[in-house]
């Protein structure tokens, strides 16, 4: 009999934690010492083996995942050591913020019936697609390009047994008002991994992407070019704040890409070389661990750090972006529509206030709208219910909607005899004001024209998709004289800090000249506007034949 005693270290790993147990004294006889030597090799093997990472390890359709990115200190650690057996600690990362992930169904994304338009399959839409496709994730939720306002940008992927390709872009393009779905084909797949994964295995692929916006209304064109190596480059155990993983690959992905953007004829080149180290452990269906960063004269620097974890009380983080930039009313759609990127973190309720009296919105990134022009005061709630008590943050944007077709113009044209209003739009209705009583309603006058019986100084509040605004007030002298003129009569300097001369009329002819303010009050009757305040003054200039009127401005 032959006593031996054999000690080892087994551990065993569920949904990444790791339950170990240090086991001793097995007695032997020489019969099984055979048997002994082999179980303690395949436990060994087991322990501290090579993983493989197979396209069945990777996610599909379905599949989320929570996703921290730590503070910015993660960018200091040593991302790029390696070995076979190796062992990373990154345990000290801080979890910073949160997201969640999510693989989906490509036939859900929004943008079949536009790929299979643009590429001719017309009755085997279906087939094709699906032939093509298996995965979707977004990308973004919204960017701006060459002031191109780009919305659900959703990556369509096929993922086989030998590669996990990306072949499409898919994105909501927003321009000159208008909004369309477009989709951009790569001429050349992107090979972004290669199945099964093992330690020394070595690839690289090129990819192209081409695409010309033109068609539809938008002079832009994007063409890029590059290639990507991938080298499993390492193997053994990581530990991040979710856990320990044991059994991991380490591989290195490196983009080389040109991309030439020319907007409005003009192009633009740009160069750049990214390196991302990812961790992969086949008990997971997403690298466990991403380090991503800029490669700029053989010296690598990260950028980026995330890493699959389990989901955190942190602190809601309130942020969003909105295109396009300069919304405008289009009196068209009787609207500006304009679309919010939610960019916060940390969070898994929305709550919209648009800052124009519509109901609120829960929707992640919603587009809005805006029935009337002016400044808006938009407010973002972000609420983290996984905390208790519930965590909330808040932002506010101002967001100016423009008029530049005049469309909601208060300006009121005068005459000898007639007030009018000179919003035309379709749906406006007309109350006119008397200024010198609080701008009381006058009763019946409701059109757009309005003949004053009697003098004094009158506005007009007009109503138009529910926007209420009114005028200026203007002062309004019964007379029976021909229609107010302003085409040949100038003061100038107008704005002017006090004096100011007639142009366009013989002074001679001046039967008289009075300045009043904007509630008809008599302040000057000479050119001469220096004892007067800062503000607006209508100066009437009488001749034998005409009565002029004109509004000059005290800087």
């Amino acid at each position: 009999m032959l006593l031996l005693n054999v000690g080892f270290y087994f551990q065993l790993v569920i949904n990444g934690i790791v339950y170990s147990k240090m086991f001793y004294s097995f007695v032997v006889n020489m019969k099984c010492m055979k048997r002994i030597i082999l179980f303690v090799g395949l436990i060994s093997a087991v322990v501290n083996g090579q993983a493989t990472y197979t396209s069945a390890n990777f996610a599909s359709a379905g599949d989320s995942f929570f996703i921290t990115t730590p503070t910015a200190a993660a960018l200091q650690l040593d991302y790029e050591v390696t070995g076979t057996n190796f062992a990373w600690d990154y345990s000290a990362l801080v979890p910073d913020t949160q997201e969640t992930t999510q693989w989906t169904n490509p036939n859900s994304s929004g943008y079949k019936t536009v790929w299979c338009f643009l590429n001719g399959f017309i009755f085997n839409c279906n087939t094709q697609f699906n032939a093509n496709f298996n995965l979707a994730a977004k990308l973004s939720d919204g960017l701006v390009l060459q002031g191109l306002g780009l919305a659900n940008v959703i990556s369509h992927l096929n993922k086989t047994n030998s590669a996990l390709q990306n072949k499409m872009i898919g994105a909501q393009v927003t321009a000159n008002g208008s909004t369309v779905p477009f989709v951009v084909s790569y001429t050349d797949p992107d090979d972004i991994y290669q199945f099964p994964m093992t330690f020394g295995a070595t690839a690289t692929n090129p990819f192209a992407i081409n695409t010309d916006l033109t068609a539809l209304g938008f002079p832009v064109q994007i063409n890029a070019t590059g290639q990507r190596t991938n080298e499993v480059v390492g193997w053994g155990t990581l530990v991040t704040p979710y856990g320990t993983f044991a059994n991991v690959l380490k591989l290195k992905s490196t983009l080389v890409q040109s991309t030439t953007i020319t907007a409005n004829g003009t192009p633009q080149t740009t160069d750049r070389t990214t390196v991302s180290y990812q961790w992969f452990d086949p008990a997971h269906k997403i690298p466990v661990l991403d380090v991503s960063g800029d490669l700029v004269n053989s010296v690598w620097t990260p950028t980026s750090v995330r890493f699959m974890d389990f989901q955190r009380c942190l602190n809601p983080q309130a942020a969003f972006a909105y295109f396009p930039l300069q919304p405008d009313y289009d009196p068209a759609t009787s609207g500006a529509t304009v679309n919010f990127v939610n960019g916060s973190s940390n969070y898994d309720v929305s709550d919209w206030n648009f800052g124009d009296g519509s109901p609120n919105t829960s929707v992640k990134s919603p587009t809005h709208t805006f029935t009337c022009p002016g400044m808006k005061m938009v407010t973002l709630t972000v609420t983290n219910q996984f905390c208790d008590p519930d965590l909330t943050d808040t932002i506010t944007i101002p967001i100016m909607i423009s008029d530049s077709q005049n469309v909601f113009t208060t300006n009121v044209t005068a005459t000898s005899t007639t007030l009018t209003a000179d919003r035309t739009a379709t749906g406006t209705t007309y109350q006119w004001l008397d200024c010198n009583n609080n701008n009381a309603p006058i009763l019946g006058a409701t059109n757009q024209i309005f003949t004053p019986s009697v003098d004094g100084v009158y506005a007009v509040r007009l109503t138009t998709n529910g926007c209420i605004d009114v005028s200026d007030c203007i002062p309004f002298t019964v007379l029976s004289l021909p229609e107010y003129s302003t085409n040949k009569v100038q003061l100038l300097p107008n704005p002017t800090s006090g004096m100011f001369e007639i142009v366009g009329v013989s002074p001679a002819s001046i039967q008289s000249l009075t300045v009043v303010d904007l509630l008809g009050k008599v302040v000057a009757t000479k050119p001469d506007l220096t004892s007067l305040a800062q503000g607006v003054y209508v100066v009437k200039i009488k001749t034998a034949s005409e009565l002029y009127q004109i509004k000059v401005i005290k800087k």
